[in-house]
């Protein structure tokens, strides 16, 4: 027997998690958080669809939360095995985990305090507790090193860009007298991404598991350093201020790095960042130990120290340290956690600064179907935080360039080395006209099967 589930990523861009079964074996392939709007993050607290303490053990393939968030939850729930990941994103995870615990107590103890909850008692999916267990049971693991997940199950990762010690994920299952190859993507970086390396070719495979985040989208020729820059100098001329939300993990590195560039190159005067996240500080720490893991050199250009550090980037971790930033004045610059305004301090410079029309909010990544960050893009001229109506008088403009996933093209680039079609592709982790474009286009271009997976779907293989 070879059965493979899908229990989130099937449909949607989020929550990604897949469960592949053997006779004595059973391994899932991420544990992530579902996010976006309430009938997509109510899958969160839906009773798990599987037994957590009978998997045998979890690959995670990279540290955000939409792969990684419902780890603690599955420990909660019975999960006692190892939860293999790549070194960096062990570091990183132990940021992230601890993180999310966190916000999901702090959301609690403010919607009971606030009594903006419909229950009796707000409770947090998860505790910190929880997170350290789960923290506990990850196991370090070196690319291209095989795992062995009882007698006739083994998987190894691959490189695959995205973020830092982003995987995918390759396993092997000899059962029975048959010899079974599944790989799984993950989420496929960009090339040419300086923090990160470049994706590395998928291996021959039965079957495939193929993201399509950006399955019928094209990037376009969209240089962000060109954008940063009419930004930034706008800022200056207006003496306004900037703020970015940016993911903790990645985003806020690059465009550290892109700033520090330009500002070394000229291009930009000096100016002030503030970036307002324990964790992406956190997190740039991890960036700066794994230098191995990019495709520069991460030591400061000319001098001691990380290149995502400056003179100008001034780190704000304590929560005292985050309100005196409401009274900022620019030209300044303000990076501020979640990328997708699901949550964290950007909403609070959010209330604070989008009825400033002297204020350019610029959003720095993809924004999910029924986030905040999507209604901003989508160019809503008021919108509702913490139960709160605030006027979006703030220019709102949409970066493209930063994006950390393969469009279409590149997901073909990265595919192209495979020259015997798979018995099937099954095409997950997108919107589903994103999954719907990517298959129609292998149909086409490749004349390979493809399957857009339903919730909780099982397919033998």
């Amino acid at each position: 027997m070879i059965q493979l589930s899908f229990h989130g990523a099937a449909g949607m861009v989020t929550g990604s998690k897949y469960l592949l079964r053997t006779n004595d074996a059973s391994l899932l392939i991420d544990s992530g958080m579902f996010q976006g709007p309430g009938r997509i993050r109510q899958f969160n607290w839906d009773p798990l669809p599987f037994d957590a303490g009978t998997v045998s053990a979890v690959a995670l393939t990279h540290t955000h939360i939409d792969h990684i968030g419902s780890l603690p939850r599955l420990v909660k729930e019975g999960f006692s095995g190892p939860a293999y990941c790549t070194v960096p994103t062990a570091d990183l995870a132990s940021i992230s985990l601890l993180d999310a615990a966190h916000l999901q107590e702090e959301d609690a103890e403010y919607r009971n305090r606030k009594k903006l909850t419909h229950h009796e008692v707000a409770l947090p999916l998860f505790t910190s507790d929880d997170a350290e267990q789960a923290i506990n049971q990850m196991n370090p693991t070196p690319f291209d090193s095989w795992v062995s997940v009882g007698d006739h199950l083994k998987f190894r990762f691959h490189r695959a860009g995205h973020i830092l010690g982003a995987a995918g994920v390759e396993v092997a299952v000899s059962e029975s007298g048959r010899d079974v190859t599944i790989m799984f993507s993950g989420d496929v970086g960009r090339y040419g991404n300086p923090l990160v390396v470049d994706p590395e070719s998928p291996p021959p495979c039965d079957y495939l598991v193929c993201e399509s985040t950006y399955g019928g989208r094209l990037h376009g020729d969209e240089d962000p350093k060109a954008v940063l820059t009419e930004l930034i100098n706008d800022a200056i001329a207006r003496k306004s201020v900037l703020l970015i939300p940016a993911f903790a993990v990645s985003r806020t590195q690059q465009i550290t790095y892109l700033i520090n560039g330009l500002i070394r190159e000229k291009r930009i005067p000096p100016i002030d960042v503030h970036i307002d996240s324990p964790m992406a500080i956190s997190v740039t720490d991890v960036y700066c130990k794994h230098h191995a893991y990019h495709e520069i050199d991460i030591k400061q250009i000319g001098g001691a120290g990380c290149i995502l550090e400056g003179k100008n980037v001034y780190l704000h971790r304590k929560r005292k340290s985050s309100k005196l930033l409401n009274k900022l004045k620019g030209p300044a610059i303000i990076m501020s956690a979640s990328g997708m305004l699901t949550g964290g301090r950007i909403l609070h410079h959010l209330i604070n600064r989008l009825p400033d029309p002297s204020t350019t909010v610029a959003l720095a990544g993809y924004m999910a179907e029924g986030t905040l960050g999507r209604r901003l893009a989508d160019g809503e001229t008021e919108v509702r935080i913490h139960k709160q109506v605030i006027p979006v008088k703030a220019k709102v403009v949409s970066m493209h360039g930063l994006s950390g996933h393969a469009d279409y093209l590149e997901l073909m680039r990265w595919l192209e080395p495979l020259k015997d079609a798979p018995r099937k592709v099954f095409v997950t982790h997108g919107e589903l006209s994103q999954s719907e474009a990517m298959a129609q286009r292998l149909i086409t271009e490749k004349k390979w099967p493809c399957h857009i997976p339903e919730m909780h779907e099982v397919a033998e293989l």
